[in-house]
């Protein structure tokens, strides 16, 4: 591609990173602190990639280097380019089309099922036996940023450094239960080939790596009460509690619906206890 081409996608991206709202990303202020107006730096993305500053700073320069569809993918998730956007970044830095990401799916899940995630009003969402997203509902999309982009649960919450700001005391309640799911279904499932896939792009982060292979207790998540940062909360930090169910006709898809904490402890669903 010449430099030229090179140097007209940077623009892009320097104008989509001096637009974006740190408060749109959940847990950005939490760690770095509130600022006045729009915008973040070149090192701050390059950190919400999860990669070196550096390699941000040279696509946003035009400099040609070997880039990888895992950094080009962040780097298109963290500025929330458009699909048109994100063809552009692939095809004037690489020189070719982006891979075709997960989709949603809607015809592995029955359409009663479907019309009851998207009626909800709290997040929910299917999830399939690998935990590649089913289909999802406006208030996860708008909860979690990267639900629209189809990644994996697992993935997004093990490796990416976006979940790391976001889920509050992120190894120890998140992390940890997590991987001890995903280490046991690869456990009884050896076969399954995407899982397979999975587990490899987890242990690829060391971080994650570490907390993968010492994770043997498995925790399931139904019921669980988690703490995460919202987008526009500054650093308010919110309970949650996890609502999890499979249907009786397909029990290898899970329905989560993340339901706040503040919501079932109140008064008006507290249970009159009878009097003698």
């Amino acid at each position: 591609m010449s430099e030229k081409d090179r140097i007209a996608i940077g623009r892009m991206l320097r104008q989509r990173r001096e637009a974006l709202d740190p408060e749109d990303l959940p847990g950005f202020t939490a760690r770095y602190g509130r600022r006045r107006g729009k915008g973040l730096t070149q090192d701050e993305v390059g950190h919400l990639t999860g990669f070196s500053p550096r390699w941000y700073g040279n696509l946003e320069r035009g400099t040609e280097c070997q880039y990888s569809d895992m950094f080009l993918d962040c780097v298109s998730r963290v500025l929330g380019l458009s699909e048109e956007e994100r063809l552009s970044l692939y095809t004037y830095t690489v020189g070719r089309r982006p891979p075709r990401g997960p989709q949603m799916d809607t015809s592995i899940i029955d359409a009663a099922l479907t019309r009851f995630v998207l009626m909800q009003q709290y997040p929910c969402y299917v999830s399939g036996p690998e935990w590649d997203i089913a289909i999802h509902n406006k208030a996860a999309a708008q909860q979690w940023r990267w639900m629209p982009h189809g990644e994996n649960v697992m993935l997004w919450a093990l490796t990416h450094q976006e979940a790391r700001l976001q889920l509050v005391d992120w190894e120890r309640t998140w992390a940890l239960p997590m991987a001890a799911q995903l280490h046991l279904a690869m456990n009884n499932n050896k076969k399954n080939a995407r899982l397979r896939e999975i587990v490899d792009k987890v242990r690829e982060d060391d971080v994650a790596r570490r907390i993968y292979d010492e994770s043997l207790m498995n925790v399931h998540p139904d019921g669980s009460r988690r703490r995460v940062y919202l987008p526009h909360h500054h650093d308010q930090e919110f309970e949650v509690v996890f609502l999890c169910f499979s249907p009786m006709r397909d029990n290898r898809y899970r329905v989560m619906t993340v339901v706040p904490a503040d919501e079932c402890d109140s008064e008006r669903f507290a249970v009159p206890v009878p009097t003698s």
